[in-house]
């Protein structure tokens, strides 16, 4: 083989390997933050809980605190997302919403983020304890009280209405009463209704 010849492969090879770690960082770029992003609409703000959903438990949620996203998916998905997290405050909110192309893809999503969920709170030194009549509403659901040395810390909720995925995150309260819980998704879900017959 000529020197050119070799010099060429070694010039193609290395453009080769450049072009895919170029895709996949992009690959995980987008993966992370979704091929389009922005602040949601009216309707998809709907979809989410807000910081006046907990006025009526006595919290107060920061509106400083407060991000309202929303993203769409390289597996075209849509999630339109609430959080609260101030410094300073011992009260975190995770409210999510993520719209699947079907009802087969939402109910893999329902039960891929209810083992992440659990995942999570294992790798945070807590335990999830299951409260399956906390939450009666939605096609799936699954619903527990986050303990950490036995207390009760916080909660995580998913269910699933249609092809439609709702997930709630509480850290520094909790939510032990059925009514409260309902009161809190029955809006949501009736919005998937709506939006996602």
């Amino acid at each position: 083989m000529k020197k050119s010849t070799v010099a060429i492969a070694v010039v193609l090879g290395f453009l080769g390997v450049i072009g895919l770690a170029a895709a996949v960082v992009a690959f995980g770029y987008f993966a992370v933050k979704g091929v389009s992003s922005g602040p949601p609409t009216e309707a998809q703000k709907r979809l989410v809980l807000s910081a006046a959903a907990f006025d009526s438990y006595e919290v107060d949620l920061d509106p400083k605190c407060v991000q309202l996203t929303s993203k769409r998916n390289l597996d075209r998905t849509h999630e339109i997302s609430f959080e609260h997290d101030c410094e300073g405050s011992d009260i975190y909110v995770s409210s999510g919403a993520e719209i699947c192309p079907s009802v087969r893809d939402a109910r893999e999503s329902f039960v891929i983020s209810v083992g992440a969920y659990r995942t999570g709170v294992a790798i945070g030194d807590a335990e999830l304890q299951s409260r399956a009549a906390l939450l009666p509403l939605g096609d799936e659901r699954y619903a527990a009280i986050i303990r950490n040395n036995g207390k009760p810390v916080g909660n995580v909720f998913v269910v699933r209405q249609g092809r439609v995925l709702h997930s709630l995150l509480v850290t520094g309260l909790y939510f032990d009463k059925a009514e409260d819980v309902r009161e809190l998704f029955t809006p949501l879900l009736a919005e998937s209704k709506k939006q996602f017959p």
